[in-house]
This record gives structure tokens, C-alpha cells and sequence, in this order.
């Protein structure tokens, strides 16, 4: 059976700007149909990427290629691409049919076609009926509709969205994580999604690329990045997460391998690191909504005792700051509302047992 090609290639791709790099040797295949993002902190080169695939940057060095032909030389307008950018770029004296409608222009359809796609498109984002409203009278969620409906109405293979939903308020812009995710369903183009928010990028893709300074340093399915990131630094960037200090203290045969974990003693593992030998200094690491408050050492999985130094209610979480022997800083401890507080919030002073699951830690040597 034949390999179905990647609609979006990047290989060993570079970018500089003067001595600053934007992008280093960056590798990636994204498929036909698929909801990928690019997360990662600002400047970290991820909006220069999806402005190289648009054709609004150059590649200085390696191969992008789009839906099989290499993107070099090809300007920006002959691309199978569409662009959304967070201020949306609507026009404020055309109504939203007419902002529509223009993203058909230079596309030989008759005027039939034109009105038929039109009036597709604005169904498909649940802007039927608002026609004749100019942007003013929107509301943010109905103009980045407008915006999508413009740039979907040309039937692209691959739409760029360039933190789309960061004008939004919190409410409107969870609200706007479902709508887009289940438009990209239902279109089936490939969507490309470049944002800081990890939510954004959890809640909505089928894989992310997480970058830094750069470079990719993972690429996964969301379950994969946060509960197996590969590298201490996808670990930090992804959510909330513990980190102690460990020291290999045996290998025994068969692989099985005894690690000296700060605060909590010794723990079994099944694997060995890459190169792991006894006095190996390295670091766990465990999410804080994996640790659980404990009535005492009795307790199944491993235990240790901490004084809280903070406790907050978050509604429904609460989040606990835990000093514990042989620990350098604070371990943070996440509780559902509804589980481990029947007597109440623990308050700050008071003692607690903290119990975990040694398969719920992760081992780095970096």
C-alpha cells in the first residue's frame, strides 16, 4: 500500500533575521484533514512558520512544500493557503455578506456559484440572517466568524490561524474553541493553529508541536504532551508540574532500577534511562493533580509527610503549597473540590500526609 504524502512538508527548515534565528533546522509533516497546532511562548518563532507556509516569509535554507510541490518562488496569493490573524482584518464599511464575498474574489465562478458558496459558508458558522450588519454591530465571536467564513469560502487546503481567538474574552473564547474545533470537523480542510494558550491547543488539537527558541521539541497528540512530554522543558511548559531530585541507587537485571527520590524516598521503576548507571543524579517529575492528601504512612502507593505553607480555593480545584524533607522547593498538591476535603481546606501550619503513585512519575536527565 502506498504512503499517503503529508499536505504540509517543512525539512530542516531555517530562518534568520540578521543574527537573530527564528527557526533552526525545523522538521515536520502535517496531514490531510488534520487539526494541528504550534504552541510555545513568544518568540519562540512559531508565527514566522505559519507566515512561511502562507508565503508572507522567505525560507533562507531546506524544503517547504505544500500538498506535494515545493512552496519556493510561489507567491503568497497562488497558495492553496488562507490566513486568519488575530485582529481578524475585516473590512468595517462592507456588510458581512460583502466582507464574505470578497474572499471569492479573482476566482472564476459564475455568480450563482459565488451567492451558493456564500450562503454554504455563512450557515456553516451560524451567521445566516446577519447579512446586512456591518462589524460594528458584531459581537467579537460573529466577526471572527466573518473572518473564517472569508477565508473558508475559498475552499483552501490549509487555513492559517494566527492566535485567532486572543481578542476574546475567557468565556467567549472557551465558547470559540468548541465552534472552531467542530467547523474544522465539519469542513474537513486541514486547520493550522499557531498560540501561546495551552488550552487553546490541548481543548482543540489532533497534535501539537511545542517550540522553543526555535526548535520543535515534541510533537504529539495533546493526552501524549502533557501526561509523557518528552524533555523537561515541553514538562514545565505543559500545565502545572513537580519537580524533585533523584539519584539512580541500582540496576538490577531485567532492567528494573531503584531511584532515590527527594522527600519520598526510595521507588522502584521498570526502565532505565538512556545510559543510567547507580549514583546517575537526575529529576522527577509529577503533575500536582497526581498527588493526594492521605490519612497517614498506612496508606496504599507512597507516602510522605508535609506542613502546608499555602492553601487556595480555586472553586473547583484547590491548590496547596506542601514543604517536605529533602525537597528544595514547595511540592504543589491540586485537589478536586469534592475529594480530600471533608474536613475542610487544610490550612496553613497544619500537617499532612501526601500519597502518589510511583507509575504517575516521570524520570529526565536533562
Amino acid at each position: 500500500m502506498t504512503q499517503k504524502s503529508p499536505l504540509v512538508e517543512l525539512r530542516n527548515v531555517h530562518k534568520r533575521f540578521g543574527d537573530f534565528v527564528a527557526l533552526d533546522d525545523i522538521s515536520l509533516n502535517i496531514e490531510q484533514g488534520e487539526f494541528f497546532s504550534v504552541l510555545g511562548p513568544s518568540g519562540c518563532g512559531k508565527s514566522t512558520m505559519l507566515r512561511m507556509i502562507a508565503g508572507l516569509e522567505s525560507v533562507d535554507a531546506g524544503v517547504l512544500m505544500v500538498d506535494g510541490i515545493d512552496m519556493e518562488g510561489v507567491p503568497a496569493y497562488r497558495r492553496p493557503c488562507n490566513m486568519v490573524f488575530q485582529n481578524y482584518a475585516i473590512f468595517p464599511h462592507l456588510s458581512l455578506i460583502d466582507n464574505v464575498r470578497y474572499g471569492l474574489r479573482n476566482l472564476d465562478l459564475s455568480r450563482a456559484d459565488r451567492e451558493q458558496r456564500v450562503a454554504d459558508m455563512l450557515q456553516a458558522v451560524q451567521l445566516s440572517g446577519l447579512e446586512a450588519r456591518r462589524p460594528d454591530q458584531l459581537s467579537g465571536g460573529q466577526r471572527q466568524r466573518v473572518a473564517l467564513a472569508r477565508a473558508l469560502v475559498r475552499h483552501p487546503k490549509v487555513l492559517l490561524l494566527d492566535e485567532p481567538l486572543g481578542a476574546l474574552d475567557k468565556n467567549l473564547r472557551e465558547q470559540m474553541q468548541f465552534e472552531l474545533r467542530e467547523l474544522q470537523r465539519n469542513v474537513g480542510i486541514t486547520f493550522i493553529l499557531v498560540t501561546h494558550d495551552q488550552e487553546e491547543a490541548l481543548s482543540m488539537s489532533d497534535r501539537i508541536a511545542i517550540m522553543q527558541q526555535g526548535q520543535v521539541l515534541q510533537i504529539a497528540s495533546p493526552l501524549q504532551v502533557y501526561e509523557r512530554p518528552n524533555c523537561t522543558q515541553v514538562a514545565r511548559f505543559i500545565g502545572d508540574m513537580n519537580f524533585l531530585s533523584a539519584t539512580t541507587e541500582a540496576i538490577h537485571e531485567g532492567g528494573r532500577v531503584v531511584v532515590r527520590v527527594g522527600g519520598f524516598g526510595s521507588i522502584d521503576f521498570q526502565e532505565c534511562l538512556a545510559g543510567e548507571a547507580p549514583g546517575l543524579a537526575h529529576t522527577v517529575a509529577i503533575r500536582p493533580e497526581k498527588i493526594y492528601l492521605a490519612n497517614g504512612p498506612s496508606e496504599t502507593g507512597l507516602c510522605t509527610a508535609g506542613i502546608v505553607r499555602s492553601a487556595a480555593y480555586w472553586g473547583d480545584q484547590s491548590h496547596l503549597q506542601v514543604s517536605v524533607d529533602g525537597c528544595n522547593t514547595p511540592v504543589t498538591v491540586a485537589l478536586r473540590s469534592q475529594s480530600g476535603l471533608d474536613g475542610g481546606l487544610p490550612a496553613r501550619g497544619d500537617r499532612v500526609w501526601l500519597s502518589l503513585q510511583p507509575s504517575a512519575l516521570l524520570r529526565f536527565t536533562q
